[in-house]
C-alpha cells in the first residue's frame, strides 16, 4: 500500500478525546431557557445540547486529504509562490478562489481562479490588473504594484448594498505616501474590477488573512483579525460602517495547556497565525475557525534541522486545529489535536499549512481547501525559490466536524428545551451493523410525551445523511410550536446533526 493510499484508507478517520466534565453537563442539569430553532439545522461542536449526559463524549473528525494538487503556482506573477491568505466562495454555481500569489520580485498579488467541479480550476485572462509586459491575466487586486497582503473576499447580502459593491474584500495595503500599512477595503459587482472604497484605512495595521462578512444572525459585519499580545491571537470586531471597523477584543488564544507540553529542545513558543472563521452557511449558530497553530523554533533548532533560516527567529511549521462557537465570540476546542495534519517528510505539504476561508457544501459532503508547501514558515527565499506552494482539497461528511458518540454500552443525553417548527424530525448518523438509535419527546420537565417515547420510536441503523425519525402513531405537527425537550439513545453510534422540516 502506498503512503497516499494509506491516507486515504483512513476515510473519515476520527481523533477521539474524552472531555471533561467542565464540557459535559453533569447529569441531571437543568436548562430553563427554551431555544427556538424552527427548521434549522443543529450540529454538535460542544456541550450545549448535552444536558443530562451518560456514557457519551464529543468526538471529532478529520477530512479525507485529497491531496489533490488544485492550484499550483505557474504564472509569471506567481513566480514565488502561491501563499496563505486565501478565500474560496459559491456564485451562481460556480466556484471562485481568491489566492494569494507571491511573484520573484516579491509583489503579492490577490489571483482568482473558478470551477465548475473543485477538482479541477481554470486561470482566467482577464483585463483587470496588468503584470509587467502581460496585460490579461488573472490578478483582480491591487490596480498597481505596493505592498498588500490579502485578506479575504465575500458577497455583501446586507438589505441595500450597492450594486458595485456586492463583493467586497479586505487587505493589508499601504495606501500613497502612508508611512504604515493598514487594512483597507474594496468593492466590486462583478468579483473581478475591484476599486478602494476609501482611500483612508478602516483599521490598523493587521498583518494576516483578515476575515470579514455580512452577519445575518446579528445584522452587522463582522470582522476577525490579528492581536499582537505577546505574541498572536485572534481578535473580532463587529460593526454597522464598512468604513470603521472600531476597536476589536480578543476571542481567541493560546493559552497555559498549549504551553505545557511544547518540548523545549525544538520549540520556544507557539501562538495562532490565521483564524479562518467560517459561518456555516445552512446553520444559523454555527461558527467555524481553523486556526493554524504556529510552533516557533529556537535559532538552534533550526539551524540543526538544516534550515537555511531565511527569516532569523521566526520559523517553524504550522498546521491547522479546530474550534467551534455558536455566537462568533466564545470558542471551544473539542481536541487540540490537529483538524489537518502536515504531509510525510519530503512531500510538497510538508512545511505549513493555512486553511482557506470558507467551505463549498454539496448534497453529502463538505470541500475544505487549504495551502500548503514544503517548507516552514521562514525557510524560504523568495528569488531562490521558484514556484513554490499549492492549494489542495479535504473532503468531510456534510455536517460531519464533531458528533455526540456512543460505544458498545449505550449512551444517552436530553436537549435543553426547544421550540420547532415542521412535522418530520430528521438526524445525520452513523450506526455500526448492530448499532442504533432512539429518541423521545419530553416535556420541559423530563417526563415522556404520549405517544413518542423511547418504546415508541422506531430504531435507527446504518449510515444515514439524513434519516427521518419515526414513531408509530405520534403526529410530530401537533407539537409545533410547543417547548419539548428531545431524549437521544445510542448504541455504537455517532450522531452528527438533528433538524425538523415540513
Amino acid at each position: 500500500m502506498t503512503k497516499r493510499s494509506a491516507a486515504k484508507a483512513v476515510a473519515y478517520g476520527v481523533l477521539t478525546l474524552a472531555l471533561s466534565a467542565l464540557l459535559l453537563p453533569r447529569a441531571g442539569a437543568q436548562t430553563t431557557n427554551v431555544h427556538k430553532i424552527g427548521t434549522k439545522k443543529q450540529l454538535f461542536g460542544d456541550g450545549f445540547w448535552l444536558d443530562d449526559a451518560r456514557k457519551v463524549k464529543l468526538v471529532l473528525h478529520r477530512p479525507v486529504l485529497t491531496h489533490e494538487r488544485c492550484i499550483v503556482a505557474d504564472r509569471p506573477w506567481e513566480g514565488h509562490r502561491v501563499g496563505a491568505y486565501n478565500t474560496i466562495l459559491e456564485d451562481g454555481g460556480v466556484l471562485k478562489m481568491y489566492y494569494d500569489a507571491i511573484a520573484s520580485d516579491g509583489t503579492r498579488w490577490l489571483c482568482l481562479a473558478t470551477s465548475t467541479d473543485g477538482v479541477h480550476w481554470e486561470k482566467p485572462e482577464l483585463d483587470a490588473v496588468p503584470f509587467g509586459k502581460y496585460k490579461r491575466t488573472n490578478i483582480v487586486f491591487p490596480p498597481k504594484p505596493g505592498h498588500f497582503e490579502p485578506g479575504s473576499v465575500f458577497i455583501d447580502t446586507r438589505p441595500g448594498v450597492p450594486a458595485d459593491e456586492r463583493y467586497k474584500l479586505s487587505c493589508m495595503y499601504r495606501m500613497g505616501g502612508a508611512k504604515k500599512s493598514a487594512v483597507y477595503v474594496a468593492g466590486s459587482p462583478d468579483g473581478i474590477h475591484f476599486h478602494f472604497l476609501s482611500d483612508k484605512p478602516v483599521f490598523r495595521s493587521s498583518d494576516t488573512g483578515n476575515v470579514c462578512f455580512y452577519d445575518p444572525r446579528v445584522g452587522r459585519y463582522v470582522a476577525y483579525v490579528r492581536v499582537w499580545d505577546l505574541k498572536r491571537k485572534v481578535g473580532r470586531l463587529e460593526f454597522d460602517d464598512f468604513l470603521n471597523w472600531g476597536k476589536e477584543q480578543t476571542v481567541f488564544s493560546y493559552d497555559e495547556e498549549d504551553n505545557r507540553w511544547l518540548d523545549q529542545d525544538l520549540f520556544r513558543s507557539m501562538d495562532f497565525y490565521t483564524n479562518a472563521v467560517t459561518k456555516l452557511p445552512d446553520a444559523d449558530n454555527v461558527y467555524l475557525m481553523f486556526p493554524s497553530a504556529y510552533y516557533h523554533y529556537y535559532r538552534e533548532t533550526a539551524k540543526r534541522l538544516g534550515r537555511p533560516f531565511v527569516r532569523a527567529g521566526n520559523d517553524g511549521p504550522l498546521d491547522i486545529q479546530f474550534a467551534f462557537s455558536r455566537d462568533g465570540i466564545h470558542w471551544s476546542r473539542p481536541d487540540r489535536r490537529p483538524f489537518i495534519y502536515l504531509g510525510e517528510a519530503g512531500d510538497w505539504d510538508r512545511g505549513y499549512a493555512y486553511m482557506v476561508t470558507g467551505v463549498v457544501l454539496r448534497e453529502r459532503e463538505i470541500w475544505l481547501y487549504y495551502a500548503t508547501a514544503a517548507y516552514t514558515h521562514g525557510d524560504y527565499d523568495v528569488k531562490e525559490d521558484r514556484y513554490t506552494g499549492t492549494i489542495t482539497r479535504a473532503v468531510l461528511r456534510r455536517d460531519g466536524f464533531v458528533s455526540v458518540q456512543a460505544g458498545i454500552e449505550p449512551g444517552e443525553f436530553t436537549t435543553p428545551p426547544i421550540v420547532y417548527e415542521g412535522k418530520r424530525l430528521f438526524v445525520n448518523v452513523r450506526t455500526s451493523a448492530g448499532g442504533h438509535l432512539r429518541v423521545a419527546l419530553l416535556d420541559t420537565s423530563g417526563a415522556p410525551v404520549s405517544r413518542f417515547s423511547l418504546g415508541e420510536c422506531t430504531p435507527i441503523n446504518g449510515n444515514w445523511l439524513a434519516a427521518e425519525v419515526k414513531w408509530k402513531t405520534g403526529d410530530l405537527s401537533k407539537l409545533a410550536g410547543t417547548p419539548v425537550r428531545l431524549r437521544f439513545v445510542l448504541r455504537d453510534a455517532d450522531l452528527f446533526s438533528f433538524w425538523f422540516s415540513e
